[in-house]
């Protein structure tokens, strides 16, 4: 009896009716379908107990040995996922990384910060980035960064613009956490309004961005991640000071009120107490402040829903000027003075939908509304400028059969009111543009990620406006990937906002043609990223080629001296922009990045003839080196960190009296300088001292301010800026953390 039932088992066992199998792949998995096999995965069936790890390709098997029941799968930096089996088959499973943000997986390479999962061009600057110099506020944070590059418009505000692809700041669309930021009459001083501190990350891509995030990214985007209530320190405090006079203090508190609700308030406050006049032209080097900002923000979070919402305020008083300049009532007329006023409220909602079963599967709902009010004076020049705005966004996200093929659509739509008056004229509009999007994403695992995106938008003034775009990324090989963007993008022209600092001069503005208050523009892009080992430690390549040209531009141009002309570009309008980018860790905690850029932008300007000439877009250098090295001790407790960059040579604007551009005049050109950035950070148990300096090599521009003596003339201009104002200055402050 015993020997025919061991037969008969023996028998059977090879056709799956003893300890039946179940087989399947482990892989992670982000929003735009980009996947990676995971190896080492802990697979566990609950039934019996069995476990394995997966092997290569993420590939396990185990006996089951009776069904149903529930295949539990684990991985270190991953949510557990659980899959209930009902028969014999091949198991597709998809692991999310351990956050409560939809949308944040990132596998980063090691040395340097380009995300080799994204399928966009995308550096990543984390909290350790930001340590590595002052970081007081979100233009700061880019000075160990190779792409972009923070300039002062003028000489007199202290109004900052980012260049990226060899174009001005107004072609980025920069979001903070996925909802626009640094757009309308925040595009003055918005750089500078938030704190470094605050900042968890900065995903910075180049070219075309997705659909779904809108349609005003023309050569970049950048998303300004923040710290989390749930994930932030308890206290955090942070102190700076410089030696020319400025301090600001920055403190943040989180608490977690359970497993799922959590609430966190962030402040800051900084001011510019000095008067400072290096160059002695009787004119202050930056200018007066006194700033404050505060946000509170709460998250609740379970398994099938994370929420967040929360709200700002910030304010801000600036002045500038003559050194024996006090404000506007009581010696405006005798010496000239700029003021400016700012106060901004801002709120928030996110809601999104997760689907513990279908990783793949997600709905997501962001709200957004503000209101911005700034009053400037340029001497007797009053500017007065009221936004109020509201924004939305929906994507549902999907798969078609299985995760090779999937999908995303979604609607936006966005309400902008702007009251405008400028000395005796008013302006105001009220835009409105609903709008939908689609995008379908084909996926070749561990090969080729394909991603073709539409969206359309019907401005109440514009009309209707089509926005295509494609990406593409492949993984050549394990060490090599290529990507390739193409789209198009476009967006409204805000002329005195966007160009506050050009009225900081005696020049008049002159209106030419039909001007339209659209910019529309294509932009192609590829990459090659190369990870190799040089010998024992990590190294890689990244090489980036793009190209925008532009079907409409609005130009400023400051060719004829006394006067700014804006019109809408008469011919061709081109920026081409070539990096290479080097990392290397020679040597255990040693960082190095070597960086080389070339850029030739170009547009068609009107010569006083009537005639077009081409010529170098102004304020715009066509090389840019940089280096940075970086070293920390063991247990991190000091870290060295030193950037170089070397700025070549640029065109200005002939704005000598009198001058009036002609195809055959001279052309301007700045001398190339040097900067030179450090700092040291001692790391104690709970705290840590920085110190550091910026422009330690003291390079300055000799004239920043045109006819500085008699600021009241029509060629008085503070506008030709292509270098630094300030001279060195030394800095240190203290971080606090409570964990």
């Amino acid at each position: 009896m015993y020997k025919k039932i061991i037969i008969y088992l023996l028998l059977l066992a090879p056709f799956g009716l003893w300890g039946q199998e179940i087989t399947g792949r482990v892989m992670s998995l982000d929003s735009a379908g980009n996947m990676e096999d995971l190896i080492g995965a802990s697979v566990v069936y609950k039934p019996t107990r069995v476990a394995v790890l997966t092997t290569a390709g993420g590939m396990f098997k185990l006996s089951a040995g009776k069904f149903p029941g529930w295949l539990v799968t684990t991985y270190v930096g991953f949510q557990t996922d659980s899959v209930w089996v009902e028969k014999s088959a091949f198991q597709h499973i998809h692991l999310w990384a351990k956050t409560n943000e939809l949308y944040e997986v990132r596998v980063l390479a090691n040395p340097g910060q380009q995300d080799n999962m994204s399928l966009l061009q995308r550096e990543v600057l984390t909290m350790k980035t930001l340590a590595k110099a002052a970081c007081c506020n979100l233009s700061e944070s880019f000075e160990t960064n190779a792409s972009v590059s923070v300039n002062f418009t003028d000489g007199v505000t202290g109004a900052k613009q980012i260049q990226l692809l060899g174009l001005s700041g107004n072609y980025v669309q920069t979001n903070l956490e996925n909802m626009p930021s640094i757009r309308g009459l925040k595009s003055t001083y918005g750089l500078s309004y938030l704190p470094g501190t605050w900042i968890k990350s900065i995903d910075l891509s180049k070219g075309v961005s997705s659909v779904a995030n809108g349609y005003e990214s023309m050569t970049g985007g950048i998303n300004i991640e923040l710290a989390k209530p749930d994930t932030s320190e308890a206290y955090f405090l942070n102190t700076y000071v410089n030696s020319q006079g400025r301090y600001e203090i920055n403190q943040q508190a989180a608490h977690k009120f359970n497993d799922k609700l959590s609430m966190g308030v962030f402040t800051h406050f900084s001011q510019q107490a000095a008067r400072t006049d290096g160059n002695k032209d009787g004119f202050m080097d930056q200018p007066l402040f006194t700033f404050a900002n505060v946000l509170n923000r709460w998250k609740y979070a379970t398994d099938q829903w994370i929420v967040q919402w929360g709200a700002s305020y910030l304010h801000e008083n600036r002045v500038a000027g003559q050194m024996n300049f006090e404000d506007l009532s009581s010696n405006r007329y005798l010496v000239y003075g700029f003021g400016s006023k700012t106060s901004r409220w801002e709120a928030f909602s996110k809601i999104a939908r997760l689907f513990q079963l279908k990783p793949w599967k997600g709905l997501g709902l962001i709200l957004n509304a503000n209101q911005h009010d700034n009053d400037s004076y340029f001497a007797f020049k009053n500017y007065r400028g009221r936004e109020q705005s509201m924004y939305g966004n929906l994507i549902y996200q999907s798969i078609i059969g299985n995760t090779n093929h999937g999908w995303k659509a979604g609607a936006s739509f966005l309400y902008d009111s702007y009251q405008e008056s400028y000395i005796d004229s008013a302006f105001a509009r009220t835009e409105m543009v609903p709008g939908f999007f689609g995008e379908y994403a084909l996926t070749v695992p561990n090969v080729l990620l394909l991603v073709v995106g539409q969206r359309v938008d019907f401005h109440n003034q514009l009309g209707t406006q089509w926005t295509p775009r494609m990406h593409l990324k492949w993984d050549i090989s394990s060490d090599w990937i290529f990507r390739l963007s193409a789209g198009k993008g476009w967006r409204r022209v805000n002329p005195i906002a966007e160009n506050m600092g050009f009225l900081a001069n005696g020049r008049r503005i002159q209106l030419m043609g039909n001007l339209s208050p659209i910019e529309k523009s294509w932009n192609y892009g590829l990459s090659l990223t190369k990870n190799l080992m040089l010998g024992t430690r990590k190294a890689n390549f990244v090489f980036d080629a793009y190209r925008t040209d532009f079907e409409q531009q609005w130009l400023v141009d400051m060719e004829t001296s006394g006067l700014i002309r804006m019109y809408s570009s008469p011919g061709v309008s081109f920026a081409n922009s070539v990096q290479l980018e080097f990392n290397y860790s020679p040597f255990k905690r040693f960082e190095l990045k070597a960086a080389y850029r070339w850029q030739d932008v170009q547009s068609d300007y009107i010569s006083s003839n009537g005639s077009l000439s081409r010529l170098a877009k102004p304020f715009v250098n066509k090389e840019r080196v940089l280096l940075n090295m970086g070293y920390e001790t063991t247990m991190s407790k000091w870290k060295f960190d030193l950037t170089w960059q070397w700025n070549g040579e640029r065109r200005i604007p002939n704005a000598a009296a009198g001058h009036a551009h002609e195809p055959n005049s001279p052309l301007v050109i700045s001398p190339a300088f040097s900067t030179i950035y450090a700092q040291v950070t001692r790391q104690f148990k709970q705290w840590e001292w920085y110190v550091g300096g910026e422009n330690l090599s003291n390079f300055t521009q000799t004239n920043p301010l045109m006819y500085a003596t008699d600021p009241f003339s029509r060629y008085f201009d503070a506008t030709m800026v292509w270098g630094p104002i300030v001279g060195r200055m030394i800095y240190s402050g203290i971080r606090f953390k409570i964990k």
